[in-house]
């Protein structure tokens, strides 16, 4: 054993659909493993099925920190996130356990890893009205091009197509902290000793799979998740609803198309987010170390619980 003083973590990284969820847990299983999400997805009350949040029984008993902690219409910020995130991997080291880093919300994951120092950025009323005043004369398009040519690194992670974060990364680039965002704020020694493990799927492959999770979806209540959203007063503008599979469905639901063309929407959408989770979760990134979950069998499996036993039985 060494006498590395830092904390350990193990990451657990990759593109939507590539089974972080079920890997992550067999890691738990047999490590005494905690996990602690990163998908920002799944911060939300309510919104299980588009999210495809794991239940209660497929979390195996094992203990999850910071999923269901919002409700829809709460905002939360990257600065309080990391806040709560530290407190868990506090916790989790206290009772003796391995904090499990789970996400494709590669901001969320960096920044808790590498220790980034990101100050909490108050949203600007008025800025954030001349922003969406732009948007509405002259096009989502014209503020992306705006944000690639100030900062192509932070425009390359940025959903360009969604205009609420637009609106949020020119926000941020405004205020005096803007590299909080970038990796110019990160400490040159992070303050965990972590192994980050990265998932990738054949690329035919992971398409087949987001169709079949669609599809899935579709029979696990996704129409009625997302009625029952917009019958509590939950629209578009709402932060939440702004996610893959809530704002598409929102729109067949609001009478804008058919059920076919959400499907279509999200497929697209979903596909966008894997190209976007592949600049922040790169091949070639050094601090990965990448498994090919393709077939998804027992020795696959096998191999990861065992590489990272092996990691651990070095410190």
């Amino acid at each position: 054993m060494s006498s590395n003083p830092k904390p350990h973590l193990v990451g657990m990284v990759g593109a939507t659909a590539t089974g972080k969820t079920q890997f992550s847990l067999d890691i738990a299983e047999s490590l005494d493993g905690e996990i602690i999400n990163c998908d920002s997805r799944l911060f939300y009350r309510g919104m299980d099925v588009a999210t495809a949040k794991p239940n209660i029984k497929e979390r195996r008993g094992i203990t999850h920190h910071l999923i269901d902690i919002l409700d829809p219409n709460e905002q939360y910020s990257l600065a309080e996130h990391l806040k709560a995130a530290r407190q868990a991997v506090v916790e989790i080291i206290s009772r003796g356990n391995l904090p499990i880093i789970v996400g494709g919300s590669g901001q969320y994951v960096w920044a808790l890893l590498e220790g980034w120092n990101v100050p909490e950025i108050e949203p600007d009323p008025d800025l954030r009205a001349e922003l969406e005043s732009i948007i509405e004369s002259r096009g989502i398009e014209y503020l992306a091009e705006q944000l690639n040519e100030t900062a192509p690194e932070i425009a390359n992670r940025t959903d360009l197509s969604n205009p609420r974060r637009v609106v949020r990364a020119m926000e941020r680039l405004t205020h005096d902290a803007h590299n909080s965002i970038t990796l110019q704020n990160k400490p040159d020694d992070p303050p965990y000793d972590s192994l980050v493990i990265g998932l990738t799927v054949d690329r035919k492959i992971l398409h087949k799979r987001v169709i079949k999770r669609i599809e899935y979806m579709k029979h696990k209540g996704w129409v009625e998740e997302v009625q029952h959203l917009h019958d509590i007063g939950l629209t578009s503008s709402d932060r939440a609803m702004s996610g893959i599979g809530y704002k598409q469905m929102l729109g067949h639901i609001n009478g804008d198309y058919d059920l076919d063309e959400a499907v279509r929407l999200t497929t697209v959408a979903t596909n966008r987010l894997i190209r976007q989770q592949a600049n922040w979760f790169r091949h070639d990134d050094d601090r990965i170390t990448w498994f090919n979950v393709t077939n998804n069998d027992f020795n696959t499996r096998k191999s990861i619980i065992q590489h990272v036993h092996d990691w651990i039985a070095t410190k």
